[in-house]
Parts: C-alpha cells; sequence; structure tokens
C-alpha cells in the first residue's frame, strides 16, 4: 500500500511540475474547441449534446457552408451549363447567372427524389393540376403547359418538371436569378418583417401558413445546411450588403432564404401548389415558360429516373 501510495504521489508531483513548466514557457493548453481545422468541437464526454430538434427562431446565417458533391452532381451542373436554358435571354432580364440555373435544376433533381420515396412533399409538387386558378400555379398556366407538351392533369414526374420550369421563370421575373436579392424596396418598409420578401423567388415568412410542409421543410434544411447549394446558386452573381428588413422571426426567415437557395427554391415551388397569389410575376402571368428548359429538366429527369444511384448524391 505504501509502495502504490508513493507512486501516485510521484505521478502528481510529474503533472504538477510538467504543467508549471508549460505555463512558465507562456505556452498555452490547446483549446478543445480549434482542435479540429473546421472548427467544429471533437465528441468527448464533456462535449455537449446537441438537441435534436432544429431552433427555429435563430436560423443560422450560412455563407461558406460546403455542399455535399458527387458524380451525380457533376452531371447535372454540367448537362445545365451545355444547355439551351442556360443561353436564353429571358424578357426584360437578360440571360440567368449561371449558377441559377444550375442550381435550379440541382433542386428539380432533388424534388424527384422525394418524389420516388414517396414524401408528403413531393405529393403536393406531383399532384394533377387542381383547376383552381386562384391556388394553383399549375392550373393557371396548364394550357400553356399542353403546348410543351406537359400533361399536368394527371399526377406524376411530368407535373413536377412543369412546376420547376414555371418556377425558372418566377426567379427570373422576381431576382433576375440573384439568390440574394433582399426585400422589395418599392413596397416600402413600414411592414412587419414577416411580410419582407427575400432571396431568388422574392417568398416572405407570412407565407408559412399556408401549409404544414413548409415548416417541415424549413427544419430539415436548418438541421443540414449542407444540401444547401450555395456554392453553386452563387456563380456569376454578385451580392451587396445584407438586406434584411426588421428583426424576429422574419428576419431569421429573410437570412436563412438568403444563405440557402435550395430551400428557397424547393419553398417557393411548394407555394406555387397552394398559395400562387403569393408571387405577382404568376398572377399577371409574366413568368416566362421556356422549352429549352424543359428540355433540359427531362434530360435531368432521365438521369435521375435511369441511375438508381443518382439520389444518394441529391437528396
Amino acid at each position: 500500500m505504501r509502495q502504490v501510495n508513493k507512486s501516485l504521489f510521484s505521478f502528481s508531483l510529474y503533472l504538477l511540475v510538467t504543467s508549471n513548466q508549460v505555463f512558465a514557457s507562456g505556452a498555452k493548453l490547446p483549446d478543445i474547441a480549434n482542435v479540429l481545422p473546421d472548427g467544429t468541437v471533437p465528441v468527448t464526454s464533456k462535449a455537449p449534446i446537441p438537441s435534436a430538434i432544429p431552433n427555429t427562431n435563430n436560423p443560422p446565417l450560412i455563407s461558406q457552408t460546403p455542399n455535399r458533391g458527387g458524380p451525380y452532381i457533376d452531371q447535372i451542373t454540367n448537362l445545365s451549363a451545355q444547355s439551351d436554358c442556360a443561353k436564353t435571354t429571358w424578357a426584360n432580364r437578360g440571360r440567368a447567372p449561371a449558377g441559377y440555373i444550375k442550381g435550379v435544376s440541382l433542386s428539380f433533381a432533388r424534388s424527384l427524389c422525394r418524389f420516388k420515396s414517396q414524401s408528403t412533399l413531393s405529393k403536393i409538387l406531383s399532384a394533377p393540376s387542381s383547376g383552381n386558378t386562384s391556388k394553383d400555379a399549375l392550373a393557371v398556366y396548364q394550357s400553356t403547359f399542353s403546348s410543351l407538351p406537359i400533361n399536368v392533369s394527371v399526377s406524376g414526374e411530368p407535373n413536377i418538371r412543369a412546376l420547376y420550369v414555371l418556377g425558372m421563370g418566377l426567379g427570373m421575373r422576381e431576382s433576375s436569378g440573384s439568390y440574394c436579392e433582399g426585400w422589395d424596396r418599392s413596397a416600402g418598409s413600414n411592414r412587419p418583417s414577416s411580410a419582407a420578401e427575400a432571396g431568388a423567388f422574392q417568398t416572405s415568412y407570412d407565407s408559412m401558413s399556408s401549409s404544414p410542409e413548409l415548416r417541415k421543410l424549413y427544419n430539415d434544411y436548418i438541421a443540414s445546411p449542407n444540401r444547401c447549394y450555395q456554392n453553386v446558386f452563387k456563380e456569376g452573381v454578385k451580392c451587396s450588403t445584407l438586406n434584411i428588413l426588421g428583426t424576429g422571426e422574419g428576419a431569421d426567415y429573410q437570412k436563412f432564404n438568403i444563405s440557402c437557395p435550395a430551400f428557397a427554391t424547393e419553398y417557393a415551388m411548394t407555394m406555387l401548389r397552394i398559395q400562387r397569389s403569393h408571387y405577382g410575376p404568376i398572377n399577371r402571368k409574366e413568368a416566362q415558360v421556356i422549352q429549352s428548359c424543359n428540355i433540359l429538366l427531362k434530360s435531368v429527369e432521365d438521369l435521375v429516373d435511369n441511375d438508381p444511384y443518382a439520389c444518394q448524391d441529391l437528396d
């Protein structure tokens, strides 16, 4: 017993001397928060366990979050870059930023993957035209789609494609394809932050009550910011100082809508099916439906349909 105590005493003395030498030399013990190159905290018995429920009251502003990559993402962005859709001159807007066509195409592919997994959100996107022109953008543009031709009177993937073809035109009217567009100054600042538009499709937080699926989508992206495709959407776009109106949940939504353009895209496509009146260019039928963009998205659709591994990259 005495021998053990003596050993413990010697070891304690060693630790004390070593620590004194470190501090005397001016060196600093390593901070656990700075151990990893990306600044994340390694998992230890003392590290806090993050909540499984995302905090939607203060969503992060994502500025440089890397996206997951993969061969199918590369194939889709290459298809987009080489397409006639990317060369389109949009009425009163000119050419879209290179990243806009690529980003919307990737978001379309992700929505197709949701359809394959039979998610509740995909059932909204793929549903046949409701015939309700006050709510459903597919109903408003049904005759236009028939000329492509896309039959939106039955459920399925073609309806999602029609939606995204229209969505490309909507984003060009609303923001010229700029994912970081802020609130509409012409609408004035005398309104709550929940009514302020943000992002490529100029959607506001007060739309969230239109469907529980919108809140669910918001939470999903907040929990997985590496799915935002910001590095894709920003190609060819110059962003000025972040333009946010007001404070609170509405302002948080504006920041996230700008920071996470893949979320903004899927959110807007959902809104087009359930509350199309949110968007002036749809109400006035100013959003263009371009056949070359339909051809591009059909090639994306074929890629996703013909390769069972594609959704591993995209979902």
